[in-house]
């Protein structure tokens, strides 16, 4: 397994991260130098990752390898420099993202390190980005900006863009934040009646609400679904704020810990798990950030032997903690 994610260093605020095991390695720039980075998504084996460096105080859109380090791969024509990649192919050749065109903030795709503007949704203001690709290349998904407001889309050669909407009620406005695979099922925030609200979209269902916690305002968000589009992870709002949630369609939205204390996991006492920011494809490792018992911002891992057990509630998980 193998996690990417970011913390500060000596000599940056923001250094992008992989940790296989126990073992935390720095993703360096070319020539093994350090390099401001984020890493934002990465392919099935971690072997190519996907996102930013930023250097001369510009972002530029980067590909990471061990065999090359960050490498960055330049900006849309037109406009500022400035660029960013959010997602990647399951081969690594594609990633998609955002960079700036003399319209404005715009999706972007980049090839083979080539980068090409992908346009923006018709009417309002000229500002979108993708953040999703599909494991063939062939669906990317992200937010565009219609006459109704800022709202997911799916893009595909033989279409192009075209936008799912937004739950019913409340403001306009609605955003991805993970999918499966082959894009068949789409996660990320939208904007209900009640207020912000974590959906799940599929082209059978289209866009339905998750819900929330209990406690507090309502705000959810997803953001990873498992590879079957079965189980989602997130966070929602409680009286303490943002908490980590699960959620299947049997059992509906959950609290992680909750979850995690009632199958007799006592790591986690003494911890605010706040987010789950992903899932992996089988659905049997979650991760997150979190405060721990001293107060400080961590990162953990949960591991889950048994899969089905996210069903049937009965989770025996090992919490492995990383700064």
């Amino acid at each position: 397994m193998v996690v990417a994610g970011r913390s500060s260093s000596a000599q940056f605020e923001e250094e992008g991260l992989v940790v296989t095991g126990d073992t935390l390695i720095a993703l360096l720039g070319q020539a093994g130098m350090p390099v401001s980075s984020e890493p934002r998504a990465l392919t099935a084996n971690g072997g190519i990752i996907a996102g930013k460096i930023v250097s001369m105080a510009r972002l530029e859109a980067a590909r990471w390898t061990a065999a090359t380090g960050w490498v960055g791969l330049g900006d849309i024509d037109g406009g500022q420099f400035g660029s960013q990649a959010l997602g990647i192919s399951g081969d690594g050749t594609i990633l998609v993202g955002w960079g700036t065109s003399s319209l404005g903030f715009e999706a972007a795709r980049w090839i083979n390190g080539t980068a090409i503007a992908m346009g923006d949704l018709p009417g309002g203001i000229y500002n979108s980005a993708a953040a999703l690709v599909s494991e063939d290349g062939r669906t990317i998904v992200g937010t565009g900006t219609s006459a109704q407001g800022p709202q997911v889309f799916v893009w595909k050669e033989s279409t192009g863009m075209l936008g799912l909407g937004d739950l019913v009620g409340g403001a306009f406005s609605s955003e991805p934040f993970g999918m499966t695979p082959d894009a068949s099922v789409i996660v990320g925030e939208a904007t209900s009646n009640l207020g912000i609200e974590a959906f799940r979209w599929t082209e059978l269902e289209g866009m339905i609400a998750l819900g929330d916690l209990q406690g507090g305002i309502h705000q959810s968000i997803a953001f990873d679904v498992s590879a079957d589009g079965s189980v989602i992870v997130g966070y929602g709002s409680t009286a303490q704020g943002p908490e980590a949630f699960v959620w299947d369609a049997e059992l509906g939205m959950r609290n992680l810990k909750e979850v995690l204390v009632a199958s007799g996991v006592s790591a986690v006492e003494g911890w605010l798990l706040t987010e789950a920011t992903g899932i992996s494809a089988d659905g049997s490792v979650v991760i997150g950030n979190g405060t721990n018992p001293n107060g400080q911002t961590e990162g953990w891992v949960s591991r889950i032997p048994n899969v089905t057990a996210i069903q049937r509630k009965t989770w025996t998980t090992v919490r492995e903690a990383y700064r």
